[in-house]
C-alpha cells in the first residue's frame, strides 16, 4: 500500500511519454456526456480491472469532476460526468488529448427515418359505452 497523500494522486500528471494516466482515460470516456454504462467504459477504456474503477472516479472527483452515479437498486449501472465540457477544456485539451468515441454505441438517431420504421395503419376510434348510474332514494 502506498503511503502517498491524496493530493499527490489528485495532482498526478501523465507520464513523460505523453500517455494519459487512468483517470485521464476515464475522463476521455465520460467526456462524451450523458450516462455511460460500465460495459461501455470497460470496452472504450480497454481497462479490465473494473473493480478498481471507483478509485479512478475518486481521483477524477479530486481533480474537479462532478460525477452522478446511476444505480439499479444497489448495483451501479453507469456514471455521468455532469461538468464534462469544463473538465475536457481544462484537463484534456491542454495535455493534447481528446474525447474518445464510445465503442459499441451507435452514432445516434437524428430523424425518425433513421429507424426504418413502418408507418402504423390508422385505426377507428373506439367509443366507450356510456353507463348511466341509477340513483334510488331510500327513506325510512
Amino acid at each position: 500500500m502506498s503511503n502517498k497523500s491524496v493530493t499527490y494522486w489528485a495532482n498526478r500528471k501523465g507520464n513523460k511519454s505523453g500517455k494519459p494516466v487512468r483517470w485521464e482515460r476515464l475522463l476521455m470516456v465520460l467526456g462524451n456526456g450523458g450516462l455511460i454504462t460500465l460495459k461501455e467504459i470497460e470496452n472504450t477504456m480497454e481497462y479490465r480491472a473494473m473493480n478498481r474503477i471507483s478509485a479512478e472516479i475518486v481521483t477524477l472527483k479530486y481533480n474537479g469532476g462532478v460525477i452522478k452515479t446511476h444505480k439499479d437498486g444497489r448495483n451501479v449501472v453507469g456514471y455521468e460526468l455532469v461538468n464534462f465540457k469544463e473538465m475536457v477544456d481544462t484537463k484534456l485539451t491542454p495535455r493534447g488529448f481528446d474525447v474518445k468515441p464510445i465503442v459499441g454505441r451507435d452514432a445516434g438517431i437524428n430523424n425518425l427515418s433513421d429507424l426504418n420504421a413502418k408507418q402504423a395503419k390508422s385505426v377507428k376510434p373506439v367509443k366507450a359505452p356510456v353507463i348511466e348510474d341509477e340513483v334510488t332514494e331510500i327513506t325510512e
